[in-house]
């Protein structure tokens, strides 16, 4: 038994670790062999009888002496040679490591500067194409579908870049907290039921009233992918968003009645650029990132992700959460935001982004909405229209990245509130999924939306953000 052990200790051991032990072993070997000669060698010269075969013996020894010696020194140089050129080569490898670190983290930057200039006109876009929709006829409707799915179909795809890189960045960690999944799911409901009306499916969803322990923003990702999954390839049928309840947990899944994935495919769905055969001759546009971002986002949540196909049959995607109950302070901000929950005719709302287009925008879509707006590039030109100290306003929707020689919307937000007597709840809306600036908008309090804005997220931003965080973005 003890002999296996070792065995495998050794297994474990590298080829230097290996060579170095050989190597100090045969320098031990050598030394106790020095010193045994140099003991007889002493005690020959004490010899009182037979002078010269004493003083013969002893030229031997001495001999053997020096041999040995040499061996050892010999011994001894090369390990440490060997010991050196280990150093050498775990050096070269620290530093490749570091510069792959460095190309990494400055691919992760490069991608997150592009997405965000990327994400500013199509924000833009995808609000004047949500106002054109609300009071469209039927002549113009079918080709404001097809621009915002070609929208939305771009959107997937920046994000989707987006995450993947900072997935490989290792710069995204999880945030949990204790919320209702409804807060999630009904909003993501009421999202993908238009998507699948717009392709002729029945959209089916089974809500929860359980509280469960999750990161609402991650949580989304996972769910918005397996949706957009679901109805992409899905020409008939149903698709369906449900909910049970497994003793600690609740299993959250996405059914479709689309083209499946084979048995032999499923082990190799979640690899990055990989698409089931299926997918590839149905011809959609897709990068093969979406379900490798699914299966990392479930990793750091830790909620166990499960999938069952049939080819021609459907999919089902499974997602374990913990359930968990809400403190009193947050039953009671809950009820709050429910008795809240009402048209939004009449909200005061003051909206700042230095995209001309984004204002516009806004200002028509919060309109349509019946809400009263002023909007403003940048706080002087907001100062112009408005008493920032007394101005009548509920709400403060601001862009985080105004221009880059003044202060960021973090800055502004703050010196709005702090000529006030009472602070206006901020909406903060940024491309920019920095760990950082989602600590810092946690920090003051500020609701986080991820541009480019969805509609439906927007309203229910602007319902909960009065009485506190909203579901994820």
């Amino acid at each position: 038994m003890a002999d296996t052990s070792k065995d495998s200790d050794n297994a474990r051991q590298s080829p230097w670790d290996l060579h170095e032990a050989r190597l100090m072993a045969e320098n031990a070997r050598l030394r106790r062999i020095c010193d045994a000669l140099i003991e007889r060698v002493e005690g020959s010269g004490m010899a009182p009888t037979a002078p010269y075969a004493a003083f013969q013996h002893s030229v031997v020894l001495a001999q053997q002496v020096r041999e040995r010696t040499q061996a050892l020194r010999e011994t001894n140089r090369q390990l440490m040679a060997e010991i050196e050129e280990r150093r050498r080569v775990e050096q070269r490898l620290r530093e490749a490591t570091d510069k792959a670190e460095q190309a990494n983290l400055s691919k992760t930057k490069f991608v997150a500067a592009v997405s965000h200039d990327l994400m500013q006109p199509l924000n833009a876009a995808r609000l004047f194409t949500s106002a054109l929709q609300e009071d469209s006829d039927e002549r113009a409707s079918p080709m404001l579908n097809h621009i915002d799915t070609a929208l939305r179909d771009l959107e997937s795809l920046i994000t989707t870049l987006s995450d993947a890189s900072k997935l490989d960045a290792g710069v995204v960690t999880a945030e949990t907290m204790a919320f209702p999944l409804s807060q999630l799911l009904d909003v993501l409901a009421e999202e993908f039921r238009q998507m699948a009306a717009l392709k002729g499916l029945r959209f089916r969803y089974v809500p929860t009233s359980l509280v469960v322990r999750s990161d609402p923003q991650l949580l989304s990702r996972i769910m918005r992918n397996l949706l957009s999954n679901a109805i992409r390839y899905t020409d008939s049928g149903t698709v369906l968003l449900g909910c049970r309840r497994r003793g600690a947990e609740v299993e959250v899944w996405v059914a479709d009645t689309g083209i499946g994935i084979g048995q032999d495919q499923i082990g190799s769905i979640f690899q990055e650029f990989k698409r089931g055969k299926r997918a590839v001759e149905y011809h959609e546009r897709g990068l093969g990132l979406g379900l490798s971002i699914v299966e990392k986002i479930s990793r750091i949540l830790e909620h166990p992700l499960s999938v069952t196909s049939r080819e021609n049959q459907g999919s089902r995607f499974l997602l374990r959460l913990p359930v968990t109950t809400l403190s009193q302070a947050g039953q009671q901000a809950l009820a709050q935001s429910s008795e809240e929950r009402s048209a939004l005719t009449g909200l005061r709302v003051w909206v700042v982004d230095n995209d001309r287009a984004i204002c516009a925008g806004m200002r028509t879509l919060l309109e349509q909405w019946g809400c009263q707006v002023v909007a403003a590039e940048s706080l002087p030109e907001l100062r112009q229209q408005v008493d920032v100290g007394a101005g009548d306003a509920q709400v403060l929707i601001m862009d985080y990245h105004l221009d880059p020689d003044t202060d960021d919307g973090l800055t502004v937000a703050g010196q709005i509130n702090a000529a006030r007597s009472e602070p206006l709840p901020v909406i903060m809306l940024t491309a920019d999924r920095e760990q950082e600036l989602k600590q810092r908008c946690a920090t003051h309090g500020y609701m986080l939306l991820y541009k480019p804005v969805k509609p439906m997220k927007l309203k229910l931003a602007l319902q909960h953000v009065l009485v506190g965080r909203g579901p994820g973005s």
